[in-house]
């Protein structure tokens, strides 16, 4: 009886060691012919201080877009990306400003209408690093036609749009929501690390840490921890501002391990610091939650 036990407890050992060892593939693998929605939604608390003033800016952003998988091979995918909404509402001092792609009313002053329905190309590798954005001058052409009423108004929204919705601005903005994969197999409890740099308003490099927690069902679950850092210069309604901003982020993520698919990411952000305008300091600190979900369409 002794020897059957301890054979049994060695067969025992051996299974639970495979089951540990066992690797998984994370990457980008959309089938082409394929559609997704992807919803980014970021909810920002602002503090602000300066010369003895405080300032508190809540904020809430979103985009709202439908991926098509025209083409590509087992490294690369071109996809065909389309604005369905963007919003933005923010409230300081009282004041409230709120901006929506639905809202088409043409009478009113609102830079996002020309944005829905708006498209262009990128080619997303396996790891999800954009290699390339094409199409982005048609969609500057096709968005300011819509918010002009002549040429030369035209030309001065297209160049207004251009400071923000150029290739490298956008291909730093996908990256920053679709390079989350290892480029290696990976075994459950094993972690690593994914650096994306992003400049919509200010210069924010991410460096974040991504431990495979556990797999069921064919989902990926991760962990995500990381420091944020801004270290640099941009300009905000004609003012330059000069940043030294250090933070952190943390949450979590589920992906469709056959396709790649973010199914959803919450994670919590932390980024303070000072900043300098006009010979002025700033004392700034930002707290905020960022969503990510993406479902099939067809």
């Amino acid at each position: 009886m002794k020897k059957v036990f301890i054979v049994n407890l060695s067969i025992l050992f051996l299974s639970f060691s495979a089951l540990a060892q066992k690797t998984y593939t994370l990457k980008q693998n959309f089938p082409i012919g394929k559609k997704y929605d992807f919803s980014v939604v970021s909810d920002q608390i602002i503090n602000q201080e300066v010369a003895g003033q405080k300032i508190n800016l809540n904020q809430n952003i979103g985009t709202d877009y439908t991926f098509a998988i025209r083409n590509g091979d087992n490294m690369e995918k071109n996809i065909e990306v389309v604005y369905n909404r963007i919003y933005m509402k923010s409230s300081a001092m009282g004041n409230v400003m709120a901006m929506d792609s639905d809202d088409q009313d043409s009478t009113k002053p609102n830079p996002f209408r020309g944005l829905k329905g708006a498209s262009f190309n990128m080619t997303i590798a396996a790891d999800g690093s954009i290699k390339s954005i094409t199409g982005v001058d048609k969609m500057l052409n096709d968005m300011a036609s819509k918010m002009g009423t002549d040429s030369a108004m035209t030309q001065s929204i297209k160049a207004a749009l251009s400071k923000q919705f150029n290739s490298e601005g956008m291909k730093q903005t996908m990256e920053s929501t679709l390079r989350v994969y290892p480029g290696k197999l990976v075994k459950i409890g094993e972690s690593w690390t994914v650096d994306t740099k992003m400049q919509m308003t200010m210069p924010i490099e991410t460096i974040t840490k991504y431990t495979l927690k556990d797999v069921k069902d064919g989902i990926a679950y991760l962990d995500i921890s990381g420091t944020l850092i801004s270290k640099g210069s941009f300009e905000t309604m004609g003012n330059k501002l000069e940043t030294d901003l250090t933070g952190t982020n943390a949450g979590d993520a589920q992906l469709d391990i056959k396709t790649g698919l973010i199914l959803n990411s919450h994670t919590r952000i932390g980024l303070m610091g000072t900043m300098q305008s006009m010979g002025n300091t700033i004392k700034f600190d930002l707290q905020g939650i960022n969503k990510v979900t993406a479902k099939e369409i067809n």
